[in-house]
């Protein structure tokens, strides 16, 4: 059935099972997109996609959530994806069908051509004005590159979910409570979920950067993990947190109408920016200053300059699929079809590299914690894996060539911080590094990755 025959009224109720699936999987945003501005009209829900495999078939899908109780100016009489394809002249018109309580676009595999497509949502909406995701539209679309080139790789060594390595050790403790070296941690009453730190980051130095939101700081631990310093926080409210490459920082709160704080290194606030739309879950701070993730592959910019926040069309327009990290390299991930799993990084002359992993039979891909580049042309990525059996976090050293060189498993790190993406972070040269819950506080652990 096409959506143009199918008038669909959407619910409130339909935003709170949106949010929760995104809270379980990490994989969904909810970004506001209508002409009339923020929180004029429905709220379109979608995975964005940046990759895909060229002459295959690709399966678009979104939802659409109504913020209003009177679900007025919320009745949806068509669904549309505008494609465009490399080397044509205008754009191809696939209508959705409607499936469940969004839409299903199928992009044929003739349209995909080697140097991949483009594309936007157009919403009709019945006696309102039509809603664009993104708001630019054909201006602003999605880009979306594909697969070709990229070297095919399977799982190298055995795979068991429930059979993790040890790390190399235990880079820092710290202990709940309210002195200068702890952190703090709420709720573990009866049913309800305890609450430690929200996120950690690790400098250019190695330093990590704890945010123990609970006290209204970040804790600043040396690369050995003993106590530094504390840096204040701008507020008392869970937050994932970023340090650039002069140790300043860049936080934002999780969840809608979410709020970005630049500071300086000393603590001192230099901007705040809110979050125009979407579903705030991580941050990162490039070298042209804080992009807030939204969704998959859905970065937005958040100020002009330092301290001038941008308007809501303005972050529109510039979303992003992927954006550099401090050292100015961009690297990604998104899962394909047929249980596999691409990554993506430019090598230090900027060229692309970049590999196509078959996940072993019954496993899913599941949060993307990071793919970093590294000086040897390869990359090291951290993705959370699960299947019927468990899950864990996937530690995968790629080749310049995109072989892969080496696959462990970890355990999965606390689910105590909000920012589950940030539990898990890279740092140079060959580590990664986890964060763990414990009874009395928590623990941060390393694994190295060498290529060797």
């Amino acid at each position: 059935m096409s959506a143009g025959n199918s008038r669909r009224r959407l619910v409130v109720a339909g935003l709170v099972a949106g949010l929760a699936i995104g809270a379980a999987v990490g994989a969904t945003s909810l970004t506001g997109a209508s002409s009339e501005g923020p929180g004029a009209g429905p709220v379109v829900l979608h995975v964005a996609r940046v990759l895909a495999d060229a002459g295959v078939d690709l399966e678009l899908s979104a939802s659409l959530f109504c913020p209003r109780t009177d679900g007025e100016g919320c009745e949806v009489a068509s669904a549309i994806a505008h494609v465009l394809s490399s080397g044509s002249e205008g754009w191809t018109d696939i209508e959705g069908e409607a499936e469940g309580n969004g839409y299903r676009f199928v992009v044929p595999g003739g349209l995909i051509a080697g140097d991949g497509i483009s594309y936007w949502l157009g919403f009709g909406i019945e006696g309102s004005a039509a809603v664009r995701f993104p708001d630019g539209g054909a201006a602003t679309p999605f880009r979306v590159v594909t697969t070709a080139g990229l070297r095919e790789v399977a799982w190298t060594g055995a795979f068991d979910l429930a059979s993790v390595r040890t790390s190399d050790g235990v880079v820092a403790r710290l202990g709940y409570g309210d002195g200068a070296d702890q952190v703090g941690r709420i709720g573990g009453v009866g049913e309800e979920q305890p609450l430690g730190p929200s996120s950690f980051d690790v400098a250019s130095d190695g330093s990590i950067h704890v945010a123990d939101w609970v006290h209204g700081r970040v804790l600043v631990l040396s690369p050995r993990g003993d106590h530094r310093r504390a840096i204040p926080l701008p507020l008392r409210r869970p937050v994932d947190v970023a340090v650039g490459a002069r140790d300043e920082l860049a936080v934002t709160t999780l969840g809608l109408g979410a709020t970005t704080f630049e500071l300086g290194a000393d603590g001192q606030v230099i901007g705040r920016y809110k979050v125009e739309a979407g579903v705030a879950e991580r941050i990162v701070l490039t070298p042209g200053g804080p992009y807030v993730w939204v969704g998959p592959a859905q970065w937005t910019p958040v100020r002009s300059r330092p301290g001038v926040a941008l308007p809501a069309a303005a972050q529109s327009r510039g979303l992003a699929s992927a954006v550099p990290g401090r050292e100015g390299s961009v690297a990604l991930s998104q899962d394909l079809n047929e249980g596999r799993v691409a990554f993506v990084w430019a090598r230090p002359d900027g060229s692309r590299a970049g590999a196509v992993l078959r996940l072993p039979a019954g496993a899913q891909a599941g949060v993307d914690y990071f793919v970093r580049g590294v000086p040897d042309g390869g990359a090291v990525a951290a993705r959370g894996l699960w299947s019927e059996d468990g899950e864990a976090v996937a530690l995968l050293r790629f080749a310049a060539d995109g072989s892969l060189v080496r696959a462990e498993l970890i355990a999965p790190p606390s689910r105590e911080m909000d920012a589950v993406a940030s539990a898990v972070r890279f740092r140079a040269p060959d580590e990664v590094l986890a964060v763990y819950a414990e009874e009395r506080g928590i623990r941060i652990e390393r694994f190295e990755v060498k290529a060797g």
